[in-house]
């Protein structure tokens, strides 16, 4: 079929079809014009359909695809969520994009299509298939676990492609094994051990297939109908996994710890190993791991066999000929060997603080004495490792537990090392501080089946004829033709060019993630796939790039990005460019876990997890914010994005008392005037007051310019919501004026 077949009803509402050649793009969402090199539309009559959507659709062509069908793999959250350290999350996602991509790779060669996601564009797929690939972006994840194609009318065609991800993750983990215990380390990674694995993750995923005949009318909504069939499945399936012999993991208590020397239950296995001899492995593989391996393991580490597959993964020496040993070709030259951990994002902020000159200084003082040896000063963090010069001193040397890790073995359980532990404690007095907060944000858009089923064009009313040309667009391009006759009344119709340029729209939106994240705020992009994405920073950031996401969806001001003049939805002044990004008509919910020092990365995930999910579950377009406590206990507070523009910045009215006694007044005044049943009115009369008397300049009254009508009558008449926002603001400013007096004491600059 030819790509017009796609656009019937486009060419059917035109009684003659221009000849010009397009110079115009048109937003998805918003259906406004623009003279844009991004999402330039491939035909006048098209509706708005893009060159990079008709191009993938183009490929689609086949009259022998004659059916659609839909692939999912799961558990993808439970593989990203174990972990202790983040470039475990980094190589987790990665692993996944390299499944989701090996499939397109695979899907295709048996000549079917894939049309979601967007996939002609991706470094990884164009270097599977030997095409020029953007080396930068090799290692970025954006290839989501589901994938949408045609396929032949064989009706075991599908059912025959199932088993591709079990068996395309088996190879992977033959080429890890090879290049892992034959090249790189012989004498400790091997054994019964990769049995183990191999067996482990023979199980890890689950696949789920769905298929239907194709339809070109119809597509948009199959493809929903399609995806919500395997999503029923995969929510109907508790994930198990088989036991074998060995200590159960408290990462993942299906699985046990990994050892070399572990053999099935059916195999002569038992159901626990020694401590002692626990200990005595991973105490040799950290120290063997300092020496030759890349840091691959610490001491305390205790990985189950899938754990340990992705720690192996994030060793560049051993993945890149991992996948020249699969491919036969070289990769880009991989950058997790330098990927920050929890440490080193937490203390981002302070070299904007203090100089390196002081920063350095101490920090050379612990290594030196404490370690016998000088710091480096890569961090891996994206904007540090751009002050060039000064370089700051890698500061996990401010970890107790990296101090214990780094002890030689012969000095362990001695008083040389108690010695070691006490020199520490008396020189980092103080500054471990810088590292106690770590801050995880995770968000996506509202609603994206509905969008790419057409039914939020028809909620929102969003009339066809926007996407279509005008009298005055015709005028203006100087076409001869007549305009298109359509319904006053008819909202936006989808097939399927249309729903693939909600895809290139959240590509354009992916590269401004990481610009965003990495040059104007301290930050690290972690997943950045389609219009969902993970970034990690320090509590610093936390409001900061909080609101600028928010700002750069909405195409309002950010650091990247202004509105045009005058403003036009969904576009954006980008530098010389004019720039698409989802715009106002569209929502997205985000999740910010900011979590204490010593909580496990697993906890962390819940939470960043929870949070996200608690934004869409309050009413979407909003924001959760959770802390998570050393102590086990946590702060949760939702908000709608609206109300936390103006509350997150709301500003001061006088210099008598400090911004951290203000909270703590008016935390203090609400809680003690808890109300059992509130409402709007009651809620009004009392908190005005309260704002009034600690000095925060707030009014009911700008509340209202923001709260349209009874929209967040839930949010302004529980009394409860505003002690939240309180309990968060007051901890913030705790938070900040802990940082200024530690900045006051090693002699810092001020903000």
């Amino acid at each position: 079929m030819a790509i017009e077949d796609w656009l019937i009803q486009q060419q059917q509402i035109y009684q003659n079809l221009p000849d010009a050649s397009p110079e115009i793009s048109i937003h998805p969402v918003s259906g406004e014009w623009q003279t844009s090199a991004y999402l330039k539309s491939q035909f006048w009559w098209g509706g708005g359909a893009s060159i990079e959507a008709c191009r993938q659709v183009a490929a689609a062509s086949n009259p022998e695809l004659t059916h659609l069908g839909v692939l999912s793999f799961g558990p993808v959250q439970e593989f990203l969520g174990g972990g202790e350290r983040l470039r475990d999350w980094a190589v987790a996602s990665w692993l996944c994009h390299y499944l989701t991509a090996v499939a397109i790779y695979r899907w295709e060669e048996r000549q079917g299509q894939v049309l979601l996601p967007l996939h002609r564009s991706s470094p990884l797929l164009n270097w599977l298939r030997d095409e020029p690939c953007d080396r930068d972006r090799f290692w970025q994840a954006e290839l989501p676990n589901v994938i949408t194609g045609l396929h032949p009318q064989d009706e075991t065609w599908l059912q025959d492609f199932n088993p591709i991800i079990t068996q395309e993750w088996g190879k992977f983990l033959e080429a890890l094994e090879e290049e892992v215990s034959q090249r790189y380390s012989p004498h400790l990674l091997n054994g019964q051990g990769w049995q183990v694995i191999h067996r482990d993750n023979a199980y890890l995923w689950s696949v789920y297939t769905e298929s239907t005949p194709l339809s070109l009318a119809t597509v948009s909504q199959d493809i929903k109908q399609l995806r919500e069939r395997i999503e029923s499945r995969k929510i109907g399936r508790q994930w198990q996994a088989t036991w074998w012999g060995g200590r159960t993991s408290p990462s993942a208590g299906h699985l046990s710890i990994w050892h070399p020397g572990l053999k099935p239950i059916h195999d002569g296995g038992t159901w626990g190993l020694p401590d002692s001899q626990l200990k005595e492995w991973w105490l040799r593989a950290a120290n063997e791991s300092r020496d030759r391996l890349s840091g691959l393991v610490d001491s305390d580490d205790r990985l189950n066999s899938i754990e340990f597959v992705r720690r192996l993964a994030s060793v560049p020496d051993i993945i890149e000929p991992t996948l020249q040993l699969l491919w036969g070709r070289t990769p880009p030259p991989c950058p997790w060997g330098q990927f920050p951990d929890r440490a080193t994002v937490a203390a981002a902020w302070v070299v904007d603080r203090i100089d390196a000159e002081t920063w350095n200084d101490t920090l050379d003082t612990l290594y030196q004495c404490c370690l016998d040896e000088k710091p480096n000063f890569r961090w891996g963090m994206p904007k540090v490792d751009g002050k060039n010069p000064p370089h700051f001193a890698y500061p996990r040397i401010l970890e107790r537990r990296y101090l214990k890790e780094r002890v030689p073995q012969e000095k362990k359980d001695t008083d040389d090392e108690k010695k070691i532990i006490k020199d520490w404690e008396d020189l980092s007095q103080g500054w471990e501080s810088p590292i106690e907060w770590t801050v995880g944000w995770r968000g996506d858009g509202d609603n994206m089946g509905k969008w790419l089923s057409g039914k939020q064009y028809e909620t929102l009313k969003l009339q066809w004829s926007r996407w279509h040309l005008n009298q005055d667009a015709i005028l203006q391009h100087q076409l001869n033709i007549d305009p298109p006759t359509l319904s006053a009344n008819a909202t936006r119709k989808l097939d399927l060019p249309h729903v693939l340029d909600l895809s290139v729209l959240f590509g354009c939106w992916n590269q401004l993630l990481y610009p965003l994240t990495e040059r104007h705020h301290n930050a690290k992009v972690i997943f950045a796939g389609g219009d969902d994405f993970l970034l990690l920073g320090p509590l610093t950031e936390a409001v900061s790039l909080t609101s600028n996401l928010y700002r750069l969806w909405r195409g309002q001001l950010s650091p990247l990005t202004q509105p045009l003049d005058p403003p036009v939805d969904g576009w954006v002044k980008r530098e010389s460019e004019i720039y698409p990004v989802p715009g106002q008509r569209m929502d997205f919910s985000l999740g910010v876990a900011i979590a204490q020092r010593r909580i496990p990365q697993s906890l962390w995930h819940r939470g960043l997890t929870e949070a996200y999910k608690e934004a869409k579950n309050q009413g979407r377009d909003r924001v959760c914010i959770k802390v998570l406590f050393n102590s086990g206990q946590s702060l949760d507070w939702v908000c709608p994005w609206r109300l936390w523009e103006l509350l997150m910045h709301v500003g001061l009215t006088t210099e008598e008392k400090t911004e951290l006694n203000r909270w703590e007044k008016l935390l203090s005044y609400l809680e003690s005037n808890r109300l059992q049943q509130s409402d709007v009115d009651t809620v009004r009369d009392l908190i005005e007051t309260l704002w009034a008397s600690v000095g925060i300049a707030l009014t009911w009254e700008a509340i209202e310019t923001v709260a349209e009508y009874d929209e967040f009558d839930d949010e302004l008449g529980n009394w409860s919501w505003w002690i939240g926002w309180i309990s968060v603001m007051g901890f913030l400013a705790r938070q900040q004026r802990e940082r200024e007096k530690w900045v006051e004491r090693v002699g810092g600059n001020n903000p």
